[in-house]
């Protein structure tokens, strides 16, 4: 009888194992799946501000302001009693030369001649 029990027993063991193992594993698929889930949650709220954001950028674009802000920059319209400046960039400055005689004096031989030209 007692050889029948430690069959019975090992057998018992091996599905009690196999049950811990199964449940394990379903445990970890479970959390990997609730990661996933707060991942794309997320995911889905970052996608939801951009969209907010771009909404916003549409209506400004629509809007009358940004039209007449782009009319103004691209052609150069103005409203009545304004005056527009223009400013041009400044001519490039003359390179200037160095003569060897300038380059054998000295730093302050030089700023004397340029004080004090002649």
């Amino acid at each position: 009888m007692r050889r029948g029990n430690s069959w019975v027993r090992y057998f018992g063991l091996a599905i009690v194992l196999y049950m811990v193992f199964t449940v394990g594993r379903l445990a970890y698929r479970n959390y990997e799946l609730n990661m996933q889930e707060e991942n794309l949650r997320t995911d889905i709220a970052s996608l939801e501000n951009e969209i907010q954001e771009l909404n916003n950028q549409i209506v400004y674009f629509q809007s009358d302001a940004y039209k007449e802000k782009m009319i103004r920059a691209k052609l150069g319209m103005k409203k009545e009693g304004e005056e527009v400046v223009v400013i041009t960039p400044s001519p490039e400055a003359e390179e200037v030369t160095v003569t060897d005689e300038e380059e054998n004096r000295t730093n302050p031989e030089r700023w004397l001649s340029y004080l004090f030209p002649g």
